[in-house]
């Protein structure tokens, strides 16, 4: 599989015990990565962190040294025990965590009389930080390109394209495509020729997906590329034709 990075971009970043130790599937880290993508702001890393505010903090500290943006975090910000990325994510920024007035007053008035103290803890957020809102539940909320959503996928979804409007404040988005064609030949046949498309175009990602199963010996290649960069779409035509090996599908290209 192709990488490389010549600049920071978006990255996933999804928490909870669960999630590290393979009890439960990771839907919210495919869907906010395809997502991203679809916005022109493709994720360059991806992390499953536990419920741990040492190890939140640290990686965090991490992505925001290395300039990733936006940040997009899930999981560990309702009321319970173990729900603890309020917490790593203001000692990755050095803020104190604190009552959020407007918070506390969204629960006080949607929770009436079972305002009870877990629920209460929900309201204690990184000083400084911005509500996000959620129709469904308790707000998530942003602060210096760290933007936290609940661990439920219907929540998470029904709240992240609010976010969008506040890219432009730090970066404008970079329209990216997509370019696949499965053929029938296998990793090491065209590993040379990617390797050398790689090189000469930097500012696409070209993998290489080995299929198993049924699809023994067939390999896919997805191109991702600018989408106001057709040269490149040119080019990865011409890649699959000097190939020479048979074509099975092909999506986002046109090959004869």
């Amino acid at each position: 599989m192709s990488k490389k990075e010549d600049q920071a971009g978006a990255a996933v970043v999804t928490v909870g015990d669960e999630l590290v130790l393979g009890e439960r599937g990771n839907e919210n880290a495919q869907w906010l990565t395809n997502w991203l993508h679809d916005q022109g702001h493709p994720a360059n890393v991806a992390l499953s962190l536990p419920d741990d505010i040492a190890v939140i903090a640290h990686w965090l500290q991490q992505l925001k040294g290395s300039s990733h943006f936006p940040i997009c975090v899930s999981g560990g910000i309702g009321g319970t025990h173990d729900d603890c990325t309020r917490e790593g994510i203001a000692a990755a920024l050095g803020v104190q965590v604190v009552t959020h007035p407007d918070c506390w007053a969204l629960l006080a008035e949607r929770y009436g009389g079972e305002f009870n103290e877990s629920r209460q803890n929900m309201t204690m957020l990184p000083e400084g930080c911005e509500l996000l809102k959620n129709p469904h539940g308790a707000p998530g909320f942003h602060h210096s390109g760290i933007f936290a959503f609940p661990g439920f996928p219907k929540m998470l979804k029904a709240m992240v394209p609010q976010i969008l409007p506040l890219f432009g404040r730090v970066q404008a988005a970079i329209p990216t495509k997509r370019a696949e064609v499965r053929l029938e030949a296998r990793e090491g046949d065209l590993a040379g020729a990617v390797r050398q498309f790689d090189e000469n175009y930097p500012q696409a990602r070209l993998g290489i997906y080995a299929h198993s199963g049924t699809h023994w010996g067939q390999v896919s290649l997805r191109l991702r590329y600018p989408e106001s960069d057709s040269e490149i779409l040119g080019a990865f035509q011409e890649l699959v034709q000097y190939l020479g090996k048979p074509v099975l599908t092909a999506e986002g290209v046109s090959v004869d």
